[in-house]
């Protein structure tokens, strides 16, 4: 039986600060418990699902695919496991292939489909091989990217002119291995500043087509 969307709320944490799914039936038992032996809700170490530790934020509601909260910087670890617990695996793929377009070629849909097939499902609402697996993947999406001017206007049509709807220097590339400004840009944070642009797909993706026998650019 599939959980509903109640189970997993929000958290911040990690390193780098990203968005994270806390598994309430399990943290929110131990915050009662703190409140009623006279302390706060804050004194209670939260981990997250992937096994960060996070701060819950109760204010942000739910860790679901309706939360503007996670349109940046969201956990893929978590977002996987979320996934798997919900019986949400096609929307958790649409998400992750939708970011490269219309230059979307298939090839991470048939690497999620085949992982999803080949390596057993792990422990309930836990990270484990295959959310994991899975999230390695989603890591290194292809990517759609325009040109400067473009990710700096409402349109396309104002930077290369009436009529033209796509960016003729719109390039796909990996999301990860593709250098991106970080909080320091501010409003530009996330564009890639021209230094490393690594074309999609990366030897990642290749790496696991190939160990799935997934045809890349007419190889195998």
């Amino acid at each position: 039986m599939h959980v509903g969307a109640y189970r997993f709320g929000i958290g911040a944490g990690g390193s780098d600060w990203r968005w994270h799914a806390v598994d309430l039936e399990i943290v929110g038992p131990r915050m009662a418990d703190a409140v009623a032996g006279g302390g706060q809700r804050g004194d209670v170490e939260v981990f997250s699902v992937c096994g960060t530790r996070a701060e819950l934020v109760r204010r942000l509601g739910q860790f679901t695919y309706g939360s503007r909260w996670l349109s940046q910087r969201r956990c893929e670890r978590c977002g996987w496991v979320v996934a798997l617990n919900r019986g949400t695996v096609e929307a958790e793929i649409e998400l992750h292939v939708g970011a490269a377009g219309d230059g979307d070629t298939g090839l991470l849909r048939q690497v999620f489909t085949s992982v999803l097939a080949d390596v057993a499902p792990g422990r309930d609402a836990e990270s484990g091989h295959r959310s994991d697996l899975l999230a390695h993947a989603a890591l290194h999406r292809p990517t759609a990217i325009v040109c400067e001017r473009c990710s700096e206007r409402s349109s396309v049509a104002e930077v290369h002119g009436h009529g033209v709807t796509v960016c003729p220097q719109a390039q796909l590339v990996c999301g990860e291995c593709t250098f991106t400004a970080g909080r320091w840009a501010g409003e530009r944070e996330g564009l890639s500043t021209g230094e490393c642009v690594v074309p999609a797909p990366c030897s990642v993706l290749v790496a696991l087509a190939r160990h799935y026998e997934i045809p890349v650019g007419g190889r195998r």
